[in-house]
């Protein structure tokens, strides 16, 4: 195994998780296992169902995973109430979390809210999350929740890498990105971190291809300061990998 392997079947592990916002913590605590086997030097450290992971005294840059997913919400009257932004279609698999499909789909009502179609015993206030079961098609995998299962495999990655390194696995991203935000308040008072990145995903859309190289990030809804940006592009044009910029 060479520096750049690490094994597909840590993210199919990961793709079996359900973690929708609000409800990491099974997640947390499964990462939690994986490193303290893998990575006994690995210094862990929780923050509600966050998870801060560091290798060496004194790491000077962090990298940001979110555990979180979309989903809903059950009401009452199989009424569904969106968890962030889930992208569903009338028709789509559903189950509640932690639960073995039960051939459960989305339907829209006429005024356009979203319930469930099915027979369910789920009890108000339960979390539902998409049932397609994950796949690979030649190089390429399939499966809901991709975000950010393969931002937090990526970010695994960095630790089992790099001897100083801090790694935060973060909560509520998909909803209010509050775990991000203590998680980067921890890293600064504790270890005087002030440079990060984030491991997630993006669009496949005309100018960011996917299987074209990783996607660099030059601005959203916010704007990074150009001189970091500079000198990322630079590292990453300099590691021979592919590289695409992403304007969103």
């Amino acid at each position: 195994m060479t520096s750049l392997d690490y094994p597909l079947d840590i993210l199919w592990e990961l793709l079996k998780l359900d973690a929708p916002s609000g409800d990491e913590g099974p997640t947390a605590d499964w990462l939690e296992d994986q490193l303290a086997r893998e990575l006994p030097d690995v210094r862990l450290e929780r923050l509600g169902d966050s998870l801060i992971a560091r290798r060496g005294e004194r790491p000077t840059v962090a990298v940001f995973a979110h555990l979180d997913t979309t989903g809903w919400t059950l009401d009452h009257a199989k009424s569904l109430l969106r968890i962030g932004g889930p992208d569903g279609r009338p028709g789509d698999p559903i189950r509640p979390a932690g639960m073995p499909d039960a051939g459960n789909t989305l339907a829209r009502r006429k005024d356009g809210s979203w319930k469930v179609k099915g027979k369910t015993t789920a009890a108000p206030g339960s979390r539902w999350v998409y049932a397609a079961v994950p796949l690979q098609e030649g190089g390429e995998i399939i499966a809901p929740y991709l975000d950010n299962r393969a931002g937090v495999w990526a970010a695994l990655h960095v630790l089992r890498c790099c001897p100083s390194v801090a790694v935060a696995f973060t909560s509520y991203e998909e909803t209010r990105g509050v775990g991000a935000l203590l998680c980067a308040r921890h890293l600064s008072k504790t270890l005087g971190i002030t440079q990060a990145l984030i491991a997630d995903l993006t669009w496949h859309t005309k100018h960011v291809r996917c299987g074209r190289g990783v996607a660099v990030s030059l601005r959203d809804s916010c704007l990074p300061r150009q001189a970091y940006l500079d000198r990322i592009l630079a590292l990453a044009e300099e590691s021979s990998l592919p590289v695409q910029r992403e304007i969103a």
